[in-house]
């Protein structure tokens, strides 16, 4: 994916060989006013935020490239092609379009009715059932009790892409290097071995819907280094970054735990993230939705 910086260079060529100096005016006051738009960063649960910066940046980009060539076109002599004949547009033979896997899907932002939901993680459709009413569906691809602004119960979330990697210094946002092996085993044994961390158990071999998984449970240290908010976890860059989706320690002494399945050659990756003070009434509940996952 080409950056802002190419976007702009690939405009400016385009603007010098038509001289089209109305657009690059359009341009410039378009990209001007990207860094003075303020980016809020979500408070809990921190999965997948993405770096809407350079989203936003591109996005604009392209739209600015929309709008050079509308203007360009007005600026353009009224007659077309050679001696004003315009140039036949060759017909084209149908070609079949490929099949695709179907796209990510999530229930929609709200509560969630106790019982079955469906989803779709790397083109896999599976299914999960909440064992009652006080669940909440939020943007991201995950569920949770207790509420964004008042984190006292617990999160699960589905990543729509699974991560690529783990951190190996969170606070400095370190990439571990080597990347793991793309597998449940060399993500799972990754993320039991992420610094600032106390492993509790793992990794141990379990199942979902009877495949094999593996199940990673750590503790966020109290001497982690950094504001836990700041300690980046494990990322996901399906998008071209190590910062287009991640997941940070959001708290001191929060517990994680980590299933990664494969299914039809994909990794499914789920996690959830707890806080200290809560009973084991809370765990019992993850659980129970872990068991009700089934592959479609």
């Amino acid at each position: 994916m080409p950056t802002e910086p190419e976007v702009t260079r690939i405009v400016r060529t385009w603007l010098n060989a038509q001289e089209h100096e109305t657009a690059d005016r359009v341009l410039m006051n378009v990209l001007g006013a990207l860094d003075t738009t303020p980016q809020r960063r979500s408070r809990w649960p921190a999965w997948r935020p993405f770096d809407m910066n350079t989203f936003a940046k591109l996005g604009i980009a392209a739209a600015a490239v929309v709008v050079v060539a509308i203007v360009g076109f007005n600026l353009m002599p009224a007659s077309g092609g050679v001696g004003g004949t315009p140039a036949a547009t060759p017909s084209t033979a149908p070609t079949a379009t490929p099949t695709e896997a179907p796209a990510a899907a999530f229930p929609p932002e709200g509560p969630l009715a106790a019982g079955t939901h469906t989803a779709v993680l790397e083109g896999i459709p599976l299914s999960f059932a909440v064992p009652g009413s006080d669940w909440m569906a939020y943007p991201g691809f995950f569920i949770g009790k207790g509420g964004a602004e008042n984190p006292d119960d617990l999160a699960i979330a589905f990543w729509e892409s699974a991560p690529e990697n783990v951190y190996s210094d969170p606070c400095a946002h370190t990439p571990l290097s080597p990347v793991p092996d793309h597998t449940a085993a060399g993500l799972a044994a990754a993320a039991a071995a992420i610094p600032g961390t106390d492993l509790i158990s793992g990794p141990s071999s379990v199942e979902i819907d009877g495949r094999p998984a593996q199940h990673v449970v750590f503790k966020i240290r109290a001497d982690l280094g950094c504001d836990p908010k700041n300690a980046y976890l494990w990322y996901d860059d399906s998008s071209g970054g190590a910062t287009d989706g991640w997941h940070w320690a959001s708290a001191l002494g929060a517990t994680h735990q980590v299933w990664i399945t494969e299914v039809d050659g994909k990794v499914i990756w789920i996690d959830s993230e707890t806080f200290e003070g809560l009973g084991p009434e809370v765990d019992q509940a993850i659980q129970q939705v872990i068991d009700s996952i089934q592959f479609e």
